[in-house]
């Protein structure tokens, strides 16, 4: 089975002193979101959690956001507010992972060569 071929779709917060990221399930849903937010928040997230990259931008490592980070760039500590306003503010990115190639199993030695 391949690996990768997936879009893999992020919205990014640049805030005051972090760099927020969510994981959304793709770009369209987050615009349609924007264009009507009734939609549930469950059918455009990809997972419920904040993440930060600590000011190294979207391609950043990312960890989850403590509680501390979010009610101090957001003002809360609620989630669901901060999400809604990283869902609105924020950019969002996609990219492609491509599909792995090479040896899957290492212990069968080189490959082609007999």
């Amino acid at each position: 089975m391949a690996h990768g071929n997936r879009t893999q779709s992020k919205v990014f917060y640049k805030g005051r002193t972090e760099d927020f990221v969510i994981m959304v399930e793709d770009a369209t849903a987050v615009r349609e979101w924007r264009r009507d937010n009734s939609t549930p928040l469950a059918q455009v997230l990809d997972g419920w959690k904040i993440f930060t990259s600590h000011q190294h931008g979207p391609q950043g490592i990312h960890n989850e956001a403590s509680r501390a980070t979010i009610q101090h760039e957001f003002g809360t500590s609620n989630d669901d507010e901060a999400i809604f306003t990283i869902l609105n503010e924020g950019e969002i990115q996609e990219n492609i992972n491509t599909e792995r190639r090479g040896i899957k199993n290492e212990s069968q030695g080189p490959r082609g060569i007999r």
